[in-house]
C-alpha cells in the first residue's frame, strides 16, 4: 500500500512538472517521463521477482513443462517492454517509431508463442484417431 501511495503521489508531481515543462522544455519533459518511469520499475524489481517466484511454484505445482510457463513470462516482458518504449515514443511525438516499435513486440511475442502452440496442435493430433 506504501509502494503505490509513493508512486501516485509522485506521479502527480511528475504530471504537474510535465505539464509546465512540455511547453518550454519538451526535450526535458521526455527524459523527466523516462526517468519517472525507470525509477518506477526499479521500485517494483522486489515485486516482479515474488511474480515470478509464485508462478515458477504454480508450475512447478500443476507440473507444467518448464519451458512454457519461460515462454509466458517473456512474453509478458515483451508486453511491458514494448508498450513502455511505444508510450515513451508517443510522449515524443513520434509516432511512427511507436508503431514500429508495437509491432516488433508483436511479432517478437508470436515468435516465443510458436513452440507453446505446436506443443498444443501436437497434443491434439495425438488426441486423433
Amino acid at each position: 500500500m506504501e509502494d503505490v501511495a509513493r508512486v501516485v503521489g509522485a506521479g502527480l508531481i511528475a504530471a504537474i512538472l510535465l505539464v509546465f515543462l512540455r511547453e518550454r522544455y519538451p526535450a526535458l519533459a521526455v527524459q523527466l517521463m523516462i526517468a519517472f518511469v525507470a525509477g518506477v520499475f526499479l521500485l517494483l524489481l522486489p515485486a516482479l521477482g515474488r511474480i515470478v517466484g509464485v508462478f515458477t511454484e504454480l508450475g512447478r505445482r500443476a507440473q507444467v513443462h518448464g519451458a512454457y510457463l519461460d515462454i509466458a513470462l517473456r512474453v509478458m516482458g515483451v508486453a511491458y517492454l514494448s508498450a513502455f518504449g511505444a508510450q515513451v515514443c508517443k510522449d515524443a511525438k513520434e509516432e511512427a517509431l511507436a508503431n514500429v516499435i508495437e509491432l516488433t513486440g508483436k511479432v517478437i511475442i508470436l515468435l516465443l508463442a510458436l513452440p507453446m502452440v505446436t506443443g498444443i496442435l501436437d497434443a491434439l493430433l495425438g488426441l486423433l484417431p
